[in-house]
């Protein structure tokens, strides 16, 4: 019930973060002023937004475009490493970052791949800009879709593991694959909040089962490099 408490918690402080500190960042840098700020409970139903009042520069609103995606990923990024290197001890605070470095890749990733085929927010905003091609946005989405899966999948093992949640290897292979279902899920409840067409709701939430398969493939993997012993069977 914690793991899920944090889930939502982490979700709402991974919004937070792309809106008021990515994004009302710069605006405040730049000399405009914040003027609304909405971060939605429902998202991915309901996208989270803030407004703003100034005039920037080209290149200053770019940044303020950006500021988002830029701010989330530099989080998750940091997050990832701190849990990577175990330098977070404390099991609570590792289950908080985990959850906080998932939401905060999701989104922007999420953004820029579906963006590149389908534009729509920050990725048209960057794209009119000429910071962004529909191109670029993909290659980057994708790009960083894969270093995330690669190193929060060992994360989580490692995390389940050490806290008995998971006692073999099939119990890693469920929880692993059932934790990775947030990305279709994700994607689905994305497309139908937008109103997607059916063609692009079932060829995106298609494409995102992907990393649950991709589960199986590096789960030998993950097994050789659990502290424990009571996976080698």
């Amino acid at each position: 019930m914690a793991f899920l408490f944090l889930a939502f918690s982490m979700k709402v402080a991974g919004e937070a973060i792309h809106e008021l500190i990515g994004h009302g960042i710069f605006v405040l840098l730049f000399g405009g002023e914040v003027v609304t700020v909405h971060i939605s409970l429902l998202w991915p139903y309901e996208l989270s937004f803030i407004e703003w009042s100034g005039s920037f520069a080209g290149w200053q609103q770019a940044w303020v475009d950006g500021g988002g995606i830029l701010v989330s990923l530099v989080v998750s990024f940091a997050c990832q490493t701190l849990l990577l290197l175990k330098i977070v001890k404390n099991r609570f605070l590792s289950a908080s970052l985990l959850w906080l470095s998932f939401w905060t890749f999701l989104s922007p990733a999420g953004y820029l791949i579906i963006g590149a085929i389908r534009p729509f927010g920050d990725v048209v905003a960057l794209i009119s800009e000429g910071v962004l091609t529909q191109g670029t946005s993909l290659l980057i989405g994708i790009g960083i879709f894969l270093l995330s899966f690669f190193s929060t999948t060992p994360i989580l093992a490692n995390l389940l593991s050490s806290v008995d949640l998971v006692r073999d290897v099939k119990g890693l292979r469920i929880a692993l694959s059932l934790f990775w279902l947030i990305v279709p899920t994700v994607t689905a409840i994305n497309c139908l909040g937008r109103g997607q067409p059916l063609v692009y709701l079932l060829t995106f939430t298609t494409m995102s089962f992907l990393p649950v398969l991709a589960v199986h493939i590096i789960l030998p993997l993950l097994l050789k490099n659990l502290k424990t012993g009571r996976y080698d069977s």
